[in-house]
């Protein structure tokens, strides 16, 4: 199998932590060259360093990919320390929402549809014209679980990521013939900073859902996404690839809500 990125350059963003770290190491270690970017500087300058320690290159960028300024400087930065980037993976997310009926005000939207859609959308907007100049380019979003039927903790969430599905399937309809793939990996229940607060309840109760009994490492969710950005996956496009272990729909989330 065709995985070796060689001589490409990947932007990772939210790659200062959790799954976002793994995947651009992953990407790192099978030849690519990665533009690491997080909110904080910190953590992404800890990613690269580790990429660097293994031999590997890489370049931190701090940045709010929300604001459409610094994405597209960011973008700059990272093209001109590393080249044209040939890979993007629009990882970053933010978790944080509540109940519709609670009828709270607009900040919460407000954060999640500027992380996870116009932050997706302004990365790809910046890197776009690279891609096209060479003809080549894989995009892929990284949506959730939550698109299998929703889930109900956070409608903020859950919208933010159905879209990230739209965005992905009309984007491989129209780049498919300017040598671009735009795909997605949808992560079940992973052991990362947002799953670590779970309480003993709600862990049994995702886990006896989960045919394979047990939540995915941030490995195995970088595994699918290096995947994806591989020449194997050439033939892969507007796809939505579920690395939940075959998790059923979570039925109720009472528990979670009682007042």
């Amino acid at each position: 199998m065709r995985t070796d990125l060689s001589g490409r350059t990947a932007l990772v963003t939210g790659a200062g932590r959790g799954n976002g770290r793994e995947i651009a190491q992953m990407l790192a270690e099978n030849g690519a060259s990665v533009v690491v970017n997080d909110l904080d500087e910190g953590p992404a300058e800890e990613t690269v360093d580790e990429i660097m320690s293994a031999g590997g290159d890489a370049v931190a960028v701090s940045a709010d990919i929300s604001d459409e300024a610094a994405v597209q400087a960011m973008v700059e930065t990272g093209t001109d320390a590393l080249g044209t980037i040939d890979l993007l993976v629009n990882n970053a997310g933010i978790g944080r929402g509540d109940r519709f009926k609670n009828k709270p005000d607009d900040t919460f939207w407000n954060l999640q549809l500027g992380v996870h859609l116009w932050g997706s959308i302004y990365c790809t907007k910046h890197v776009l014209d690279g891609m096209l100049d060479q003809g080549y380019g894989k995009v892929v979003n990284v949506t959730s679980i939550h698109t299998k039927n929703g889930v109900g903790m956070s409608p903020q969430y859950d919208v933010t990521k159905y879209s990230l599905v739209g965005l992905t399937k009309t984007l491989a309809l129209e780049l498919g013939r300017d040598g671009i793939r735009v795909n997605a990996v949808a992560p079940g229940w992973t052991e990362t900073r947002m799953t670590a607060d779970f309480d003993a309840e709600t862990r049994e109760q995702i886990l006896n859902l989960n045919p394979l009994d047990r939540f995915a490492s941030s490995e195995e969710i970088a595994e699918a996404v290096h995947f994806l950005c591989a020449p194997a996956s050439d033939y892969v496009n507007g796809h939505e690839l579920r690395v939940d272990g075959g998790q059923q729909p979570i039925d109720s989330w009472k528990h979670r809500y009682d007042d």
